[in-house]
Parts: structure tokens; C-alpha cells; sequence
């Protein structure tokens, strides 16, 4: 849990459930910690508690928080909407949202007309009304400095001999051609997508949600619920486009844990995991 002590953890879960029912104050606490930037307190039956690994956070995560709370109710399934404030303890700070029924689909899973809908119920989501909330493209890895970051902190820090692979990777995405942007959740794969009896039932973690193009998050399911599955889903060139965004995750994943300064046991594994992927990839 990073530098966050477990005492503080529930203190502040104290804090951010004060306004709750006594049954949920009450309810039996479960730890679970599947995100890189939030730890999740959830709350038997009742709520779930989000509470970011580092300290000040609190700005952003009011923003982010807004931001959920304005998803239309039409968008037609569930997401982690507030049940309090944003609180704040030894600079750590914490919500507590509404749970999300249902539970993540297991890797390569998916039925493909779910997930073409789930596409297009998200890329219908207006983004003018909610500008001010959306986060930079590709902000978790570096924002508009992403390319100077991958040059100079990410690369070097891999093998030799897949350098270069890496690098032909990151000037793809570069070179995309600018498309018609739309409302991107920007982690829409994993267990950020609850299934509930074969229907896509909640989409949890907006934290990354921007102005992109469609490939963002179709690239994420791909990834989660089965690459194959895209030629279904989406023609042939926005496929196209995002295996040019798959083949950066790895990158983008190393590049967030050495901005944040997470322990360097952290950062070895991501750096093995990216090297291991573009030892088995041919472009």
C-alpha cells in the first residue's frame, strides 16, 4: 500500500463513511488493491471506498469524482457514483461511491456484441458539457511530455536488442493520423468492465477519461477480452490503429511507475514485462 499506513487506510475510511447508514458503517471491510493509483476499501453490500495510493491527491481526485457523477444516467449501466465528499487525512484522500453490481469477465471472454455496444454507448458520451474534468491523453504516462518521457526515462531502461522495436513503437503512435474525437474512458478492459449474467453491467475507474479517438478503447479490450474479437467490433482500420496503441501499453505502463516513483522492485517488473513483450512480437 505504498507509504500509507494501515491504520490511516481505515481512519480514513471512518472519515469518508461518516454520512453513511450505521448497517454500512458497520459492514465487514474488504481490502482490495487491483489499481495502480487507487486502493479500494469495499464494504459488504453497502459501498466501496476509494482511496489514492499517494499523498495530495485530493484535487484531482474531486475532479475525477465530478466527472463520474456527471456520466449521463442514459449511458445505461452502472458506475462508482459519490455517497459522500472527497475527505482528506495526513494528505491522503478518499470517496466512498456506490458499488457496481456485477463482477470482470475473465481474460478472452466477452460477448462481441456487448462490447461494440459498450463502445459505442462511450463514445456516444457528450464532451463538451464535462471539458474542464476529462484528463490529457495519455496523462497517467506523461501527457503532452509522453514522447520526451519515453525517450529519455522509458527506453533506456530496456534491452538492448529491443530498443529499437520499442522506439519504431512509440514514433507510430506519433504518427497517427489525427481522426474525429470522442469521449474515451481510457482503461476500458480488465476490471474496470462488470458483467452481470452475459450483459456489461458497470464501468468502474474514469480516472484517465479524455478527448481521444474510438482505437483507445478499443485497443483495452482487445487487450482484456481477445484481440480476434476486434474484426467484429470495429472495421478494419480503427483495428489497425489500435494495435499502434497496443503496442506502447507496456511502455506507458513502465513510464507511469517511474513518474510516480514507485519502489524500484516496481519498476524492474515493469521493465521485464515490457522487454518480454516485444521479444515475442514481430512488427
Amino acid at each position: 500500500m505504498g507509504s500509507m499506513e494501515d491504520g490511516i487506510l481505515h481512519s480514513i475510511v471512518d472519515i469518508a463513511i461518516e454520512s453513511l447508514s450505521p448497517a454500512a458503517q458497520a459492514a465487514q471491510r474488504q481490502v482490495v488493491e487491483i489499481g495502480s493509483a487507487h486502493i479500494v476499501v469495499l464494504l459488504h453490500g453497502a459501498a466501496a471506498v476509494r482511496i489514492g495510493r499517494d499523498p495530495r491527491m485530493d484535487v484531482e481526485m474531486r475532479k475525477r469524482q465530478e466527472l463520474v457523477d456527471s456520466i449521463p444516467v442514459s449511458i445505461g449501466f452502472h458506475v462508482p457514483r459519490s455517497l459522500g465528499p472527497v475527505v482528506t487525512l495526513n494528505e491522503f484522500s478518499a470517496v466512498a461511491v456506490e458499488l457496481v453490481p456485477g463482477a470482470p469477465c475473465p481474460a478472452g471472454e466477452g460477448e462481441p456484441s456487448e462490447l461494440q455496444d459498450l463502445l459505442a454507448r462511450m463514445s456516444s458520451i457528450p464532451t463538451e458539457p464535462i471539458a474542464g474534468l476529462l484528463a490529457e491523453p495519455l496523462a497517467f504516462c506523461g501527457g503532452p511530455e509522453w514522447y520526451r518521457i519515453q525517450r529519455e526515462e522509458v527506453l533506456p531502461r530496456l534491452k538492448q536488442d529491443v530498443q529499437r522495436q520499442a522506439m519504431d513503437a512509440v514514433r507510430a503512435l506519433v504518427n497517427l493520423e489525427p481522426v474525429k474525437e470522442v469521449f474515451a474512458h481510457g482503461d476500458l478492459g480488465g476490471h474496470n468492465v462488470f458483467w452481470e449474467g452475459g450483459r456489461i453491467s458497470g464501468v468502474l475507474d474514469w480516472d484517465l477519461s479524455s478527448r481521444s479517438d474510438l482505437s483507445t478503447d478499443l485497443a483495452c479490450v482487445g487487450v482484456w477480452n481477445g484481440w480476434k474479437k476486434l474484426s467484429l467490433i470495429a472495421d478494419a482500420a480503427e483495428v489497425r490503429r489500435a494495435s499502434v496503441r497496443r503496442n506502447t501499453f507496456r511502455l506507458q505502463q513502465l513510464a507511469f511507475a517511474v513518474l510516480h516513483g514507485r519502489p524500484p522492485a516496481e519498476i524492474d517488473r515493469a521493465v521485464s514485462r515490457a522487454n518480454a513483450w516485444f521479444e515475442k512480437q514481430s512488427f
